[in-house]
């Protein structure tokens, strides 16, 4: 097949989206599939774009095999909703210009959400070429931005439901990352047939068990102490504050020390909300490469996974979840809905209820005074999400969703043309 794949995100930045998509088509150019990403210059979170990246419109060049083309953007701090919408607006024009004439023949064009323009970009690539269009969501936009509060406007509101209908109906085929995202686009009337459930992965390459003595520990000077992680975005949906709650109601147990690490827009708030509580069982680290993430997941002694308390977040697994399992980390999760399914179902974790700094405390203590304890729930993760979750499974099954799409577009067009004759 020749896939063409527009996603905003790429590496070298972090995130979900980055992630899925580079891992996924590394392993369909191992299959022996043609790969082109159409993406933005990168920039997120900070806004700001790489020296290696600046200059050119449009920067090419190939990664393990996968064809990356990079287009302009206007760059923004990954947050405040104006700017950002802005930015989400001019990678679909300019995606949608290089997907139609830049980026060569094609199979079949997939567009991953959010945001739901990158979807509309894709659509009219898809058009364009005359190729069958495959969506796939990640996040339910604009139902989670709804729910967090961050559009209010029900003019807006409107505007972005329509989007999200237009493009499930225009689609061939809707790919989901979990089943209760795709038992909800199934309620709004998308038939059956075109719903397919792609879960996050794992690369078991770079995410496996290791000893807890990594670099990290030495550095950041954590000694024997038990650690509490949280690394990732510290933005809007995590709802930090819980942890520094808890970190407060636990300022006494010196043993233990809850670490932040990663960017986001509530990064700056989250600091000065420390320093004005005087935590000093606290830590706050910097961005880390995807490279060094398995060394802060072995080198800490749990992992947290916090989210706000949000009828969306029902919908939604972190894809933070399969990595840290796959380290062989105990997790304390503090969201419901198809997460904590995922939590017990592995036998990972102690589950919380989100926003509950006293159950999130207990559950820190519980897992600092049971060394046994969190032995268990590590291995369980491991061997869970190393027999279900394997990102190469995951990337074959995808490959062969788009494999049978391409086939019935083809039987479609050979059908249609002998009616014409």
């Amino acid at each position: 097949m020749r896939i063409l794949f527009l996603c905003q995100y790429f590496p070298p930045e972090m995130g979900a989206p980055a992630a899925r998509t580079f891992e996924h088509a590394r392993h369909w150019v191992e299959m022996g599939h043609e790969v082109t990403v159409i993406c933005g210059k990168p920039n997120h979170p900070t806004g700001i774009v790489p020296e290696k990246y600046r200059g050119p419109l449009v920067y090419r060049e190939n990664i393990e095999g996968v064809n990356v083309l990079r287009c302009w953007l206007y760059t923004t701090p990954n947050k405040g909703v104006f700017k950002r919408s802005i930015s989400f607006l001019t990678f679909m024009l300019s995606a949608m210009t290089l997907g139609a004439w830049n980026a060569g023949k094609c199979d079949v064009v997939v567009a991953t959400s959010p945001q739901m323009l990158c979807g509309l970009a894709g659509w009219v690539v898809s058009r364009f070429k005359r190729r069958p269009f495959v969506l796939e969501v990640r996040d339910l936009w604009p139902k989670q931005i709804i729910d967090l509060g961050a559009i209010r406007n029900p003019l807006i509101i409107g505007f972005l439901t329509w989007i999200e209908m237009f493009m499930y109906r225009q689609s061939k085929a809707v790919v989901t990352v979990a089943p209760a995202s795709r038992d909800e686009i199934a309620a709004r009337g998308v038939p059956d047939e075109k719903l397919h459930v792609i879960t996050n992965g794992i690369d078991e390459s770079l995410f496996h068990p290791q000893d807890r003595d990594r670099p990290p520990r030495e550095k950041h000077r954590w000694g024997d102490k038990t650690v509490a992680l949280y690394i990732g975005t510290h933005g809007l949906s995590q709802g930090l504050s819980t942890v520094l709650d808890a970190a407060e109601m636990l300022r006494r147990r010196e043993d233990i020390l809850f670490v932040f690490a990663g960017s986001g827009a509530d990064r700056q708030p989250l600091m000065k909300q420390a320093k004005a509580m005087a935590l000093h069982n606290v830590q706050f680290l910097p961005m880390q490469s995807k490279e060094d993430m398995p060394d802060f997941y072995a080198a800490a002694d749990m992992c947290l996974v916090p989210l706000k308390k949000r009828e969306y977040f029902l919908y939604n697994i972190p894809s933070k979840m399969f990595e840290i399992m796959a380290c062989a980390r105990p997790i304390v999760l503090g969201v419901k809905g198809q997460a904590k399914q995922l939590l017990e179902a592995a036998d990972s974790g102690i589950a919380v209820e989100p926003e509950d700094a006293r159950a999130l405390a207990d559950a820190v203590v519980a897992l600092a005074d049971d060394p046994d304890l969190r032995a268990r729930y590590g291995r369980n993760g491991h061997a869970h999400v190393t027999k279900h979750y394997s990102r190469a499974k995951k990337a074959k099954d995808f490959a062969q969703c788009l494999q049978c799409l391409i086939e019935d577009a083809s039987m479609g067009a050979e059908s249609a043309a002998r009616n014409a004759e």
